[in-house]
């Protein structure tokens, strides 16, 4: 698949979702679908902002490092697309259950910040000793 391709994909199944996540909105009782009007909301909301992020986040890579190999920056991408998706969505459901406390944040940012960290060494050469 060529970058232009995984551009196109990307752009039309975010939008698609986007537009999915409007009918959730819009169309669906939170007080009387009960547990699944939530999980679609958190569901076409969280998988949203991550093919925003994940696009906006390879387009900046591309633009400030255009000698980067383009698979590398497309993953790094939607990897941290991924974690600040999981922030959010994560921030947004313990506040609907009444957890969310300035700390608990800090955590989740924390936590996300060791992810990002783990992969980052991983992919570090190591020096051979």
């Amino acid at each position: 698949m060529t970058f232009r391709d995984y551009l196109l994909v990307m752009s039309a199944g975010t939008g698609a979702v986007w537009v999915a996540f409007a009918v959730v909105l819009l169309g669906i009782d939170p007080t009387r679908s009960g547990t699944l009007g939530f999980v679609l909301f958190y569901a076409t909301f969280g998988l949203s902002i991550l093919g925003t992020f994940a696009i906006a986040g390879t387009a900046v890579r591309t633009h400030f490092h255009p000698e980067d190999v383009v698979s590398r920056q497309v993953a790094r991408a939607f990897r941290q697309a991924l974690l600040i998706s999981a922030i959010l969505i994560g921030s947004m459901m313990l506040s609907a259950a009444g957890l969310f406390r300035p700390w608990t944040g800090v955590l989740l940012v924390l936590a996300a910040a060791l992810v990002e960290l783990a992969f980052l060494a991983a992919g570090r050469p190591r020096s051979g000793a």
